[in-house]
């Protein structure tokens, strides 16, 4: 049984059935059994329904009118949406920093969080690999100086994290080509070459739903 401390428990219970779905222990569509977990973990359902709460709010899971909760369900077409909507915010971000000239700080994030990916790699850090991949996208909207688009990101990038941690369960060449595609982004916004780094993040987020 998973050992409940006494710092903020709900917190502590979000985290637990996060790590759940982040490393695929809820499998998609999965239905997450509330009594199952309240006696797993010790705790009531209180906590455990406010911690489902939370992770509806980032997307992770669904309920229905009946109470029953479920990891998302990810479909082509949900996987493009989600895709199309990171594509937004960054492409977005992107120009924002191009047009306020903030691109040598942009630049200073990315170069940070290349090294970062590569580390993780290097180390078979698969699952911090994942948060590692995503830090870079998270690059673009930090070097916009805006706080509210910076926790609007937040909260929706936990499916983002499991759509990548997802793909990343495949063999190792995928991570490598994910890596590759952020180094030819970066490349590209370093030689200031505008559209070529868009049509980059474009086919960064360009991908399909692997069943």
């Amino acid at each position: 049984m998973t050992a409940i401390t006494k710092t903020s428990m709900k917190d502590q219970v979000y985290q637990i059935i996060k790590e759940k779905i982040f490393s695929l222990e809820y499998d998609f569509g999965d239905t997450i059994n509330i009594s199952a977990l309240s006696n797993e973990l010790g705790v009531s359902n209180t906590p455990i329904r406010e911690a489902l709460s939370r992770l509806e709010v980032e997307g992770l899971v669904t309920s229905t009118l009946n109470s029953k909760v479920q990891v998302i369900d990810i479909t082509e077409d949900l996987y493009k949406d989600i895709d199309h909507t990171f594509f937004s915010i960054i492409s977005g971000c992107y120009t924002t920093c191009y047009l306020e000239d903030r691109i040598e700080y942009l630049l200073e994030l990315m170069e940070n969080a290349i090294l970062a990916q590569e580390r993780a790699l290097k180390e078979k850090e698969y699952m911090n690999y994942a948060f590692k991949a995503i830090e870079f996208d998270r690059c673009f909207v930090a070097a916009t100086g805006n706080d509210y688009l910076l926790n609007t990101f937040d909260t929706k990038s936990p499916i983002l994290y499991l759509l990548t941690r997802y793909t990343h369960q495949h063999p190792e060449p995928n991570r490598e080509f994910n890596l590759s595609e952020h180094q030819q982004i970066l490349d590209a916004v370093r030689k200031n070459n505008f559209m070529g780094a868009q049509k980059l993040i474009y086919i960064h987020y360009d991908k399909h739903f692997e069943y």
